[in-house]
């Protein structure tokens, strides 16, 4: 595994991003001998884009802005700019222990695709929002009975993989549904019917974390879901 592209999905992320981007630097550039941040600002009105443009000069970064917003599209975008063998996804907040993280991605070396879990299998602790719960509950329903996914949480902000099954599952079926926040459960979806391997792996988030979900996106993605479930 000699690269990394680590793509950033950021909307409106001023406050966050700078020492996110540290620290993931910090994390990776010493394990890949090759190593690329690209972010996604995706319809940005904040000062994301210009802090981000401003560390070009300091670290391995490329800023890329679309008018789209969505996660789904940013990280589509992100995925097909990735130059490296490894390609993977971390939010603009930093959530996750990166030590936990470099271990995950570091069994890429045996399986296909590695994600993480905020949930322990059987703890029903959920995340302190609204929000949040309502989110994974639903994402965790529509799931487990319209796709058959067997994961715990689907909705992780982290998730990697080798560059061949981006390929793979895009080559026969470019264009994603799911754009939004629901691009996870699709991405899934598409990766186990290419029967690739994938690892879900428990690391704990850490709580009150910066957060660009809003109740109002839920009508969206669940009409995308359905949309997929009817055409898959």
């Amino acid at each position: 595994m000699n690269g990394l592209s680590l793509i950033i999905p950021a909307h409106n992320s001023g406050r966050v991003i700078e020492n996110s981007l540290y620290r993931y630097y910090e994390a990776f550039s010493k394990k890949f001998n090759h190593f690329e941040i690209i972010i996604i600002c995706n319809d940005c009105i904040d000062n994301t884009v210009s802090i981000c443009k401003n560390l070009e000069k300091k670290l391995p970064v490329r800023t890329i802005e679309i008018p789209q917003r969505g996660k789904g599209y940013a990280l589509i975008r992100g995925f097909n700019e990735a130059r490296f063998d490894i390609m993977g996804f971390l939010d603009a907040d930093n959530p996750f222990d990166l030590k936990k993280i470099s271990d995950m991605i570091g069994k890429l070396d045996r399986i296909h695709v590695a994600i993480v879990s905020k949930y322990l299998r059987g703890n029903k602790k959920r995340q302190e929002s609204l929000s949040r719960r309502l989110i994974s509950l639903a994402s965790s329903v529509v799931s487990k009975f319209f796709f058959n996914l067997p994961f715990v949480d689907t909705q992780a902000g982290a998730k990697f993989f080798r560059r061949e099954v981006w390929g793979k599952i895009t080559k026969n079926q470019k264009e994603f549904i799911c754009t939004g926040f629901d691009w996870d459960i699709e991405f899934l979806y598409r990766v186990r019917k290419d029967n690739f391997k994938i690892l879900e792996m428990y690391i704990s988030v850490a709580y009150g974390k910066f957060s660009t979900f809003r109740l109002k996106y839920l009508p969206g993605i669940l009409k995308r879901l359905l949309k997929l479930r009817f055409l898959r």
